[in-house]
């Protein structure tokens, strides 16, 4: 299976709460941009996204160029569980998760490596395409970073 991790794009800060911070311009900008090159990549099956607002709309740019389905993982957020993530992925096909920071990092981190704590750091709208068997701690390997240019 191919996993496509992503960082939502630039977010605002006007907003009451973190969870409402909607994507900026640049954002959707960074976002589409990103979208747009893993298209000419591989073709994604499913977008997992975080119940924020910014990763929704992530999410949403995604499923609009692949003519995917989008679904809510509540585990997918800033201070989750990267374990609990990977125990709710499919085996199959190549999902993009849109999530956030250190959610992202520490995620990367478990897949390809064991442990969230060395995970690397993600730029908004950054994806990183990761090759694996079956989801598992430990088990990816790094196919390509993605960024939006």
């Amino acid at each position: 299976m191919k996993l496509i991790i992503m960082r939502h794009g630039e977010a605002s800060w006007a907003s009451a709460t973190d969870f409402d911070r909607p994507l900026t311009e640049r954002g959707q900008q960074e976002v589409a941009k990103t979208a747009d090159a893993l298209l000419k990549k591989l073709a994604i099956d499913q977008v997992l996204a975080s119940p924020y607002l910014r990763a929704q709309q992530t999410g949403q740019v995604v499923t609009e160029r692949f003519n995917c389905p989008l679904t809510t993982l509540k585990s997918l957020t800033p201070d989750g569980q990267p374990q609990k993530v990977i125990e709710q992925l499919p085996e199959q096909g190549t999902i993009l998760l849109a999530s956030h920071m250190p959610m992202v990092g520490r995620l990367t981190g478990l897949l390809c490596d064991g442990v969230t704590h060395s995970g690397p750091e993600f730029c908004t709208a950054q994806a990183i395409i990761l090759n694996m068997e079956f989801p598992a701690a430990g088990l990816a390997s790094v196919l390509e970073w993605v960024n939006p240019e």
